[in-house]
C-alpha cells in the first residue's frame, strides 16, 4: 500500500476489515495514506475500515475455532509486545488445522499490529488533505462508535480543486 505506483487513478479506494493496520510502522501507515490520496481522481473517496484494540495486556492469550465438514481450525493468538509509545501490539499466532480428531498441520505468526485513536486517525486524513470525513460504526453510516468492540469505517474524499 505505501509503495503502490502507478500512472492511473481511481474513483474509490477501499481498504476493508482492519487490514490497514498491518502497516504497523507508522511511517509506512502515512506514505500508505499519501499514495491513496494521490491515486484517486477529484473528488474521489477512500473508505477505509480500522478497529481499537481495547486489551492491549502482555500475555493475554484467546483462541477461536472454526469447524468444517471434515476439518476443524483453530487459532491461538498471544499478545507478546505492547508497544504504548509507537502504538503498536505484536502477537504470536498458531494455526492448527485437526483432521479426524489428529494434529494434521501448525503454522506459526508473527503478528503486528498499529492502532489509532478515532478522532487521531481523522486528524491525520486531514493532514494529508482528505474532506467530509463521515465515520461509521459496524457499517451503519454516519453512526459514531460507541463502543471499543466496533469496527469504524472511514468515508473520505479528496475534493482536489481542478488546477487549469
Amino acid at each position: 500500500m505505501e509503495s503502490f505506483l502507478v500512472d492511473k487513478k481511481y474513483e474509490a479506494i477501499i481498504i476493508p476489515t482492519g487490514t490497514f493496520l498491518l502497516l504497523h510502522k507508522r511511517s509506512d501507515s502515512i506514505d500508505a495514506l499519501k499514495n491513496f490520496y494521490n491515486h484517486l481522481t477529484t473528488d474521489g473517496k477512500l473508505i477505509l475500515d480500522i478497529f481499537l484494540q481495547p486489551n492491549l495486556t502482555v500475555d493475554n492469550t484467546t483462541t477461536k475455532t472454526w469447524e468444517l465438514e471434515d476439518h476443524i481450525i483453530t487459532l491461538e493468538s498471544k499478545v507478546v509486545d505492547v508497544d504504548v509509545i509507537n502504538q503498536y501490539t505484536l502477537s504470536h499466532h498458531r494455526y492448527e488445522k485437526w483432521t479426524n480428531g489428529e494434529l494434521s498441520k501448525t503454522e506459526l505468526e508473527r503478528f503486528p499490529l498499529r492502532w489509532y485513536g478515532i478522532e487521531e486517525f481523522k486528524l491525520i486524513l486531514e493532514k494529508i488533505g482528505f474532506k467530509d470525513i463521515i465515520i461509521s460504526a459496524d457499517y451503519n453510516y454516519g453512526e459514531y462508535p460507541t463502543k471499543a468492540s466496533q469496527m469504524v469505517t472511514f468515508e473520505a474524499t479528496t475534493n482536489k480543486q481542478e488546477r487549469v
